[in-house]
């Protein structure tokens, strides 16, 4: 690896990986792109008042060259964005928020507020964040925080003091919409000012968090080590791009150049004060317009020397660096610096400060330009070398040439357009990547750097896409955890899931291996016995017939630091090929669930030994048993005896940022569109699993009483006989409807529209998945203290809790009062907000990837 390759940011932490160059004949975005053709978006803002800057030439540049050099097709979406005061710049960042691209295949930003937009694919090529709110904040002479805030802004700060996470945007917005129609003194919402500097800093951290960014960059080292700029610790890539004007030339050595906006950044003054004091006949050429244009040339007004030019065309920029002798260019703390990127591709020298930022990242002193303090003084002292100096200024101009040569379209867009794996690929193989710790405020600097672990888990199911609870818990689990660490998920499927090797999210892959013939045999020849579905139980030993699993099994684990059983089914398999530290993850009590499950069976005691043999051995081996419920923990205590393991309890949890809080105004909408609103309408969701089984035989009896309520059931337990009205199981009454397996956008509508969700639960153990789809929907909940249990929500403040008897009588209240359960939905809401999301539940885990065993 090229020593060149691998720069690290010393500010938080941040890892980043520099331009590597790249002959550009080598790649070809037409031929050699290792990308299927997709539909890209660069999403960005449109200043208010317009003017072109930098940012412009990028958004430009790349749209010209992928469309022109690729089979992509790219289309750039600008929204206007002022942001000259709190409450224009709010609103911006509420447009994007709301920006639906779901109609690309991947997305593009490069600055706020344009990387609010939420989408799957979303790649972050940073180049600045609102610098008067972040690097430049100190220059406002404003307060870090406020110090005696106003009494009505105390809910909008619980918002922005909590954790910055997407689901927390409905309550942002909802406070700000309050505030802002409220008589509140102007200060209040001063700009630049603390409470605009907060919550923007809590937006940024919204939009460029880890899982809502697929891929971060940054277009300078300047900007990829600026402090609170990325997530702690993410691999952040440095590609230097060009300007979006290509053909450059050199005609001669006769004058001063610069173009710039003309203002308080760009240091036009210091320079026009440098250059008065030297002594030569050339000219200051100056192109550009901005807010010091007329007390600039207030200044020069006695020195023909310097001269104005304006907003000059492209042509006429090639043509001026083309004749220039060296280039002129200091802004503060510049965050790349096209202008110092076009001038040395016109082989001119640049004179720069030691301040100017990503400048220098091109400027060695001395030997492509020169790089000195940023007082009128130094700079009439290079600016006189370098004009009584032409020769050598012209060598530093050819030098400067070399500086840039590696800079092209066609490499900037294969790096940028390169998958995340193959990007990190050398990487990997070469050098440590830090833990993304950013929420880690407990970790010493040492644990932070530690390198990424490698997980294995062994299941018995196909994961991707989750339909059922247990699917659900372990993809979105370890899909968060997978910030953490990579992970890879060794499965077993039936012939109802095609095979396969699967990225299913980042750091998280799935490799999925069919059952033989002779495997589903054996499991459907125990079912008969059992007359049960135990095909779990069935794996105990059965696995042997599916050679090619324990075969994908070893070579995942071959280079593991642990190895996760989800489920204990799969013990003897993973020992089989993996003796090194295990976990286990406890989906339930398995011997109490078995043991119900196969309590109409004919001769179970067999299985159920095994079932406890497989139970015991998971937890008196592993390093770490993970609990649904402090209960299970107990009660896994009670059934195998003390066992050494850290216990730790890794409560279910819910999709937070995929799953769309609805309120009341918004449900009654949607119950209009479905005309559902003269309906009541009551909703359970369950898998094929006997505690479900035995919530349908209620809901059957419950709908009897409750005649004008519609009962929608949707889940796997649809096809269980209980539902269709066979074996012994009597007909649904027309009131209830299998809706059966519904996709996650079905199920979304569901939860938006129905007017209650129920949980008539008296069986099983961890904690109902159910519940926190339910709350985090806002889709009000009845449920029993039972499947309650785990979860704690405060009865009637947050749910209703009643016995299963009572729910007709309760339903049927609900029904004739209309009474309003919003305000309870939206604290079961707040609640699980604080304790259930999964990015928390698998930031706390993570803990255990860096701590002692």
């Amino acid at each position: 690896m090229n020593s060149n390759a691998k720069a690290s940011s010393s500010v938080s932490g941040t890892a980043t990986v520099s331009d590597t160059v790249v002959p550009s004949e080598s790649l070809s975005l037409s031929d050699q792109s290792p990308l299927q053709p997709m539909k890209i978006a660069i999403v960005a803002p449109s200043p208010v008042p317009y003017t072109v800057g930098g940012a412009e030439k990028l958004w430009w540049g790349m749209l010209n060259h992928i469309n022109q050099q690729s089979l992509h097709q790219v289309e750039l979406i600008k929204l206007p964005s002022p942001e000259q005061g709190f409450w224009p710049l709010m609103d911006s960042y509420r447009v994007f928020s709301e920006l639906n691209l779901d109609h690309f295949d991947l997305v593009i930003s490069t600055k706020y507020p344009a990387w609010m937009v939420n989408h799957h694919n979303h790649h972050c090529y940073l180049q600045h964040k609102l610098r008067g709110l972040y690097d430049t904040y100190h220059f406002s002479g404003q307060p870090l925080t406020l110090d005696k805030p106003h009494p009505e802004l105390q809910p909008l700060l619980d918002i922005i003091e909590g954790v910055a996470e997407r689901s927390q945007l409905t309550a942002l917005w909802q406070q700000l919409d309050r505030l802002r129609a409220l008589d509140l003194p102007e200060d209040v919402f001063a700009f630049p000012g603390p409470l605009t500097r907060a919550v923007v800093h809590f937006l940024d951290d919204i939009s460029l968090a880890p899982g809502a960014i697929k891929r971060y960059g940054a277009i300078s080292h300047n900007v990829a080590g600026r402090e609170d700029y990325f997530p702690t610790g993410v691999p952040v890539h440095v590609t230097h791009h060009p300007s979006d004007v290509t053909e450059f030339s050199n005609s001669g050595y006769d004058y001063l150049f610069t173009i710039s906006r003309l203002d308080g950044p760009k240091r036009i003054r210091q320079l026009v004060e440098a250059f008065m004091r030297t002594r030569t006949d050339r000219k200051f050429r100056i192109a550009g317009t901005g807010p010091e244009a007329e007390s600039l040339r207030e200044l020069a007004k006695d020195d023909p020397r310097v001269c104005f030019l304006g907003r000059i065309t492209d042509q006429q920029v090639i043509k001026e660096y083309a004749g220039a002798l060296f280039i002129p260019f200091i802004p503060y703390d510049e965050d790349y610096g096209l202008i110092t990127i076009e001038a040395m591709a016109a082989g001119k020298a640049v004179l720069t400060t030691v301040d100017a930022g990503g400048v220098n990242e091109f400027v060695e002193n001395g030997v492509s330009g020169l790089s000195v303090e940023p007082t009128v003084e130094a700079l009439a002292e290079a600016m006189q070398q370098l004009l009584d100096n032409p020769e050598q200024t012209q060598q530093m101009g050819q030098q400067a040439r070399s500086k840039v040569a590696h800079i092209s379209w066609t490499n900037t867009l294969n790096r940028l357009l390169q998958p995340p794996e193959e990007q990190f690929v050398s990487q990997r193989a070469e050098s440590e990547i830090p833990l993304p710790m950013d929420s880690f405020r407990s970790l010493d600097s040492s644990e932070r750097s530690l390198p990424r672990k490698k997980l294995v888990v062994a299941l018995g199911f196909a994961v991707w896409p989750p339909q059922g609870g247990g699917q659900s818990r372990v993809f979105h689990l370890y899909r968060q955890l997978a910030r953490y660490a990579d992970i890879t998920l060794v499965t077993l499927t039936g012939p109802d899931r095609e095979p396969g090797d699967y990225a299913i999210a980042p750091g998280l892959r799935e490799l999925r291996i069919s059952k033989t013939a002779e495997q589903l045999a054996n499991e459907q020849a125990l079912e008969r016995q059992l007359k049960a579905s135990v095909s779990d139980i069935a794996m105990i030993k059965g696995y042997r017939h599916t050679p090619e699993y324990v075969s994908a099994l070893g070579s995942s684990c071959a280079h593991a630091d642990v190895v996760i059983l989800s489920h204990p089914y799969l013990y003897y398999a993973v020992r089989e090929c993996w003796q090194g530290d295990i976990w286990y993850e406890a989906h339930n009590v398995e011997a109490d669930m078995k043991a119900a499950v196969l309590a109409d069976s004919p001769d179970p005691e067999e299985w159920l030994a095994l079932t406890k043999e497989v139970e015991s051995h998971c937890c008196h081996q592993s390093q770490l048993v993970m609990t649904c419920s402090d209960e299970d923990a107990v009660r896994l205590h009670e059934l195998y005896g003390s066992f050494e393991s850290n216990t730790r309890t890794v409560a279910n949890g819910v999709a937070l940022d995929q799953t769309e809080y609805t309120d009341k105004t918004q449900r009654q909408r949607l119950q209009t569109r479905l005309n559902t609103q003269n309906r009541f309408q009551a909703l359970f969701m369950g898998s094929w699993h006997g505690p479900n089984i035995e919530s349908v035989e209620h809901i059957r009896t419950i709908a009897k009483a409750c005649p004008q309520i519609d009962f929608l059931l949707i889940g796997s337990v649809c096809s269980h006989p209980v539902c269709q009205g066979k074996n012994q199981y009597q007909a649904l009454p027309e009131n209830v409807h299998g809706l059966g397996l519904v996709s996650e956008e079905e199920k979304q509508v569901l939860l938006s529209s129905v007017d209650i969700a129920i949980n008539p639960m008296l069986s099983g153990s961890g904690t109902n998945l159910k519940m926190l789809d339910y709350a985090a929907a806002g889709t009000p909940i009845l449920t029993t203290a039972f499947g309650n249990r785990g979860l704690d929500f405060i009865a009637d403040k947050e749910v209703l809790i009643a016995e299963v008897s009572d729910f007709a009588s309760v339903l049927n209240q609900l029904m004739e009062s209309d009474k309003d359960l919003s305000v309870m939905a939206k604290r079961a809401y707040q609640a699980t907000q604080r304790s259930f999301g999964w990015e928390g539940i698998a930031r706390d885990l993570a803990q255990e990837l860096v701590s002692p065993q």
